[in-house]
C-alpha cells in the first residue's frame, strides 16, 4: 500500500525530500513545508481569482487538496518511516 501511495503523492514526497535534505525532518522542516504550502496555494488563488470557469476552479481546488493530503502523508507516514 505504501508503494501505491508513494506513486500517487510523488510531488509532495519530492518536496519533502528536498526540505529534508536542506533543513531536516524536525520542527523547522515541518514549518518550512507548511510555509511553502501556503505560498503555493496563495499564489494559485491569486492567479485564478478572476477566472469564472468552474472547471479551472475545481482543478485548482483538487490540486490544493492533493498538496494538503500529500503534505500530511509526508509528515505522518513518509518521514516517520525514514526515521525507523
Amino acid at each position: 500500500m505504501n508503494r501505491e501511495l508513494e506513486s500517487i503523492f510523488f510531488l509532495p514526497i519530492w518536496i519533502g525530500t528536498w526540505i529534508e535534505k536542506r533543513i531536516g525532518q524536525g520542527v523547522k522542516g515541518v514549518i518550512s513545508y507548511v510555509v511553502i504550502y501556503f505560498i503555493v496555494t496563495t499564489f494559485l488563488f491569486i492567479i485564478t481569482n478572476g477566472i469564472e470557469v468552474w472547471v479551472i476552479d475545481q482543478m485548482f481546488s483538487f490540486f490544493n487538496t492533493y498538496l494538503l493530503l500529500g503534505m500530511l502523508y509526508v509528515f505522518f507516514i513518509y518521514w516517520k518511516k525514514q526515521k525507523t
